[in-house]
């Protein structure tokens, strides 16, 4: 509800402006500024409108820019209310601090109107400043962005670069040809995980805005999943899939459901040792799809859990295990465009299990 302060110094008006503006509005009177004719902390509180009379504005006339002053370049309007032959009395502080004015005697739906014009463009000018925020973070995470990706692109690149000189040799042997080759190759591969994994990092926030949900019998699309990445990754791992009975056929993102599944599921294959066993649970709600993968891989300390899904974060237990650091921050850029959640908990050389939270609609 919008504040509005009042500094009034006749009692009678003081208690008509408070009993028409509190019905709709939270009023608070500032009696003791106008009668002892000094600053109160009511001063310093937060309101979105002060409304004033002549004797009022003169005594608080430099309080009135100052917290205006303060406000820029958000607009903190300020009504004037005064008789008529009064307004010259005022003209001097008039145009620095007053936004409204309005004369005595006061009909009710004019002071309404006024006021509401008043509080409207309080109001957008607060979502204006509020996008403006939004846009310069935005600027801010798409520079920071960049920086990485070209950072990341380099270390690829360079090697690239340099074995490529080193094969123009030709007093190189067979042995020593085959292995920059074999080294060349493994950095366009990982040059196009992490191409891969950038642009599907910009895709997130329109999958999960604006992918429709579908009805899914979501027990066989699950399996047929997890039949893929086992053939894919995971032959020489065990992939156990447990599906609550009442998860039957659901609406939900089918788009992010198969993202989600298949970063979780291949990261636990990824970090974990062979013949070791990966888990899939899936448990129906009445406004949710809860997932559960669970591995029994090489965990995740607490230190790094906290940097988990931040972009091209990397645990430092990883060793020369392959990966951008991009996968888990776009599972979770996803998941939260949906309004579902992502949480973590693991052991170091124990295993960890991620559970996801997803909205469906039955």
């Amino acid at each position: 509800m919008n504040r509005i302060v009042i500094f009034v110094e006749q009692t009678e008006n003081r208690r008509l402006l408070t009993e028409w503006l509190g019905r709709y509005y939270d009023v608070t009177v500032g009696e003791s500024v106008v009668q002892a004719k000094h600053a109160v902390p009511l001063l310093n509180e937060p309101f979105d409108l002060c409304i004033l009379d002549g004797p009022a504005l003169h005594h608080l006339w430099e309080w009135v820019q100052a917290r205006k002053n303060a406000e820029q370049p958000v607009f903190l309007p300020v009504l004037l209310i005064t008789l008529q032959p009064d307004i010259r009395l005022v003209t001097r502080h008039l145009w620095q601090t007053v936004d409204e004015l309005i004369s005595k005697p006061i009909e009710k739906l004019e002071l309404q109107a006024r006021v509401e014009i008043l509080l409207r463009s309080r109001r957008l000018s607060l979502q204006l400043q509020a996008a403006l925020e939004q846009e310069r973070e935005l600027k801010q995470i798409k520079t920071r962005f960049v920086s990485m990706v070209s950072h990341e692109f380099r270390n690829p690149l360079n090697i690239i670069f340099g074995f490529s000189r080193l094969l123009e040799k030709s007093d190189l042997s067979p042995e020593r040809r085959a292995d920059f080759a074999q080294r060349i190759h493994i950095a366009v591969r990982t040059m196009t995980a992490l191409l891969d994994d950038v642009l599907a990092l910009g895709k997130a926030e329109a999958i999960g805005a604006t992918a429709n949900m579908t009805l899914i019998v979501i027990e066989p699309f699950c399996r047929k999943l997890v039949e893929e990445i086992k053939f894919g990754m995971g032959a020489n791992h065990t992939i156990q899939f447990d599906c609550a009975a009442e998860c039957l056929s659901v609406h939900v993102n089918e788009v992010l459901l198969r993202q989600v599944l298949t970063n979780l599921l291949s990261n636990a294959i990824k970090y974990s040792p062979p013949q070791s066993t990966v888990r899939l649970r899936l448990q129906c709600e009445s406004a949710a799809v809860i997932i559960q993968v669970q591995d029994e891989g090489i965990g995740i300390s607490p230190t790094d859990q906290a940097h988990l899904f931040e972009s091209f974060f990397r645990a430092s237990n990883v060793g020369n295990i392959s990966g951008t650091g991009l996968g888990l921050a776009i599972v979770k850029q996803v998941i939260e465009q949906s309004g579902g959640t992502i949480s973590v908990a693991s052991e170091v050389n124990v295993g960890t299990t991620f559970t996801v939270t997803l909205p469906i609609n039955q």
